[in-house]
């Protein structure tokens, strides 16, 4: 029987290696969790396994739209995976060819076939190969998009194919609540600060990533250094990013007191799975900044006693595992206002933050008044001792352009001068 279907090839990258690496147990166990993604991504999209490849799967559907969504989910439930990191990082390369191909014995054959099984094989980790003629029919009834690759030769095939990549982009994960305190009047237009807000998002896309990032935006006051920095939360939050704000205060010099405020609202966001994932370490050493942790996950250990150098480190390992953790499933902003205010302790804090080699995909904003820190303050030190640290902005705010400022009287006048 000879039908026209959609085929697509998967295969697991680096198999062989995760069986030396890893042991046999940990590899099939991989590969197993491997297999449940790929096939729930398969059923969702309507397509039909009809072989096991061992580190992969033939897989057909009834049109080439539904077999690059289907290819897209799988990539993306593997993502998905990996960001969590629960478990081995997981890589699949994948191949797809639509066209005439002859069923018998419960297996397809033909042209199509060939050409989805080379594609899988040309691909790399995370990729999706396809012929021109899938990119036409997807393109069309499926509104995916595309990135030519060019012309390639493919053994076993008589004439070199017109391939094209598929663009795909993670989903992301419902972003928990914004801090209340972090709320604008949207209805009002942010005026201005163009190439700030690019920067500052292009520190956001490095953070999504994978990367951690730090911007300091600095100004006299009521220049628009909290909005700036509230703005980028926003877009953030809208992105699927979990947001976190810690604020200084003048009158309260407590230690530590912005990065409580932080984790407290972290504590109250995050589900106990990914709280005790969080915690498993060294979580009994947050207590001593959130006593109410104890409350929340019964069984916490006491803190360390230690002389107070060790302390301080175990306490500040706790808190970057804690982000580590959070932001293994989502990327997180730390927003930290009003820095010329901090104290010490804060400041020892957030440059072990900066510097700690536990990775996690975090971006820190610290604002603060340039005109209230001089020589002397820690602040200041703090900022010539990151100076050539990578990974980190400066942004000075001055006062609007004129033509900003216009923009900003019709904004509030609500029509044109």
């Amino acid at each position: 029987m000879t039908d026209i279907v959609a085929i697509l090839f998967t295969d697991l990258v680096g198999s062989t290696e995760a069986q030396v690496t890893l042991g046999e147990d940990a590899s099939e166990s991989m590969r197993k969790l491997h297999f449940d993604l790929v096939r729930q991504a398969i059923a969702e999209h309507g397509g039909t396994e009809v072989k096991n490849l061992g580190d992969g799967f033939m897989v057909t559907f009834p049109a080439a739209s539904e077999a690059v969504a289907g290819a897209t989910a799988i990539q993306q439930a593997i993502a998905r995976h990996s960001r969590r990191g629960q478990g081995p990082p997981l890589a699949v390369r994948a191949g797809v060819a639509v066209g005439e191909a002859t069923f018998d014995e419960g297996d397809y054959f033909g042209t199509p076939v060939i050409e989805a099984s080379r594609l899988c094989d040309r691909a790399t980790g995370g990729q999706i190969l396809v012929t021109d003629l899938v990119r036409v029919l997807a393109g069309g009834r499926g509104g995916q998009q595309f990135n030519p690759v060019g012309t390639i030769e493919l053994k076993g095939l008589p004439e070199a194919l017109v391939v094209h990549e598929v663009r795909w982009e993670p989903v992301a994960e419902p972003a928990p609540p914004m801090p209340a305190r972090l709320t604008v009047d949207r209805s009002r237009a942010f005026v201005g600060r163009t190439s700030e807000r690019e920067t500052m998002e292009q520190a956001w896309k490095q953070t999504e990533q994978g990367s951690r990032q730090v911007a300091f935006v600095s100004g006299e006051p009521g220049i628009g250094k909290t909005r700036l920095a509230t703005e980028l939360a926003l877009h953030a939050h809208d992105r699927g990013g979990l947001v976190l704000l810690g604020t200084c205060d003048e009158d309260v010099a407590l230690p530590y007191q912005p990065f409580v405020e932080a984790l407290r609202h972290l504590v109250t966001v995050l589900p106990d799975e990914e709280l005790a994932e969080g915690l498993a370490a060294r979580g009994g050493e947050l207590t001593r900044l959130i006593p109410e942790l104890s409350r929340r996950l019964p069984g916490l250990p006491a803190p360390q006693e230690a002389d107070a150098d060790a302390e301080r480190y175990l306490l500040f390992s706790a808190v970057a595992e804690l982000l580590a953790a959070a932001s293994r499933r989502r990327p997180v902003l730390l927003l930290l206002d009003d820095l010329h205010w901090a104290t010490k302790p804060t400041l020892l804090l957030l440059k072990y933050l900066i510097r700690t080699a536990e990775p996690m995909a975090l971006l820190v904003i610290g604002t603060y008044r340039d005109s209230d820190i001089g020589r002397g303050h820690p602040l200041t030190e703090l900022l010539a001792e990151l100076r050539r640290e990578g990974g980190i902005e400066r942004i000075a705010l001055r006062g609007l352009s004129d033509i900003e400022a216009v923009r900003l009287m019709e904004t509030l006048a609500g029509h044109d001068l």
